[in-house]
């Protein structure tokens, strides 16, 4: 197990209590406009974490596999099949999902795309994806503008995270991405 899967262990009640959920509403909106999301397709949630990012598509009627590395978010993961008969949550990586080829219309990645191999992980998004298939990295980022919250946020994170600087420039993938 990476470095990058293991240090999710021991924070899943943090993450899943803490964690700022997705807009349901405005990502299936966006999603439906900008490449024909329906009810019909199957997501390939990769690196799934709790299942936040899968919830949204199942709220849309969508099959998920989540697919998650660490033990401790799939567990948690898993305890949403009870709401979502739709979900398969998988034991897997980005960089080898063990899905079948060409078997899912979309793979989405939420707030973990950076923590991926990224060659990797794009060859083996095209090989599980279906001929028009999509690629989707959903984010939801703090505040850019300086404001009193966002400088008092990142001060916490400056002072108290064990790793933020070697976690924010992880988060430059996304600038580079179209």
């Amino acid at each position: 197990m990476s470095g990058n899967t293991r240090r999710f262990s021991g924070r899943v009640q943090a993450y899943e209590r803490y964690r700022q959920r997705y807009p349901a509403e405005a990502v299936l909106e966006r999603l439906r406009d900008w490449c024909g999301l329906t009810p019909a397709w199957r997501v390939a949630d990769v690196g799934a974490g709790t299942g936040m990012l899968s919830e949204v598509f199942l709220e849309n009627g969508n099959d998920v596999v989540a697919v998650e590395p660490n033990a401790e978010m799939r567990e948690v993961c898993e305890g949403l099949r009870s709401r979502w008969p739709g979900l398969r949550v998988v034991e897997a990586t980005a960089e080898a999902t063990e899905l079948e080829d060409g078997s899912v219309e979309m793979v989405a990645a939420g707030r973990a795309f950076h923590w991926f191999d990224e060659e990797r992980a794009l060859a083996e998004f095209r090989r599980v994806l279906a001929p028009e298939g999509w690629v989707v990295l959903v984010s939801v980022g703090r505040a850019t503008e300086p404001d009193a919250q966002s400088a008092a946020m990142e001060r916490v994170f400056v002072e108290f995270g064990t790793d933020f600087a070697y976690v924010r420039g992880g988060h430059r993938t996304h600038e580079r991405m179209e």
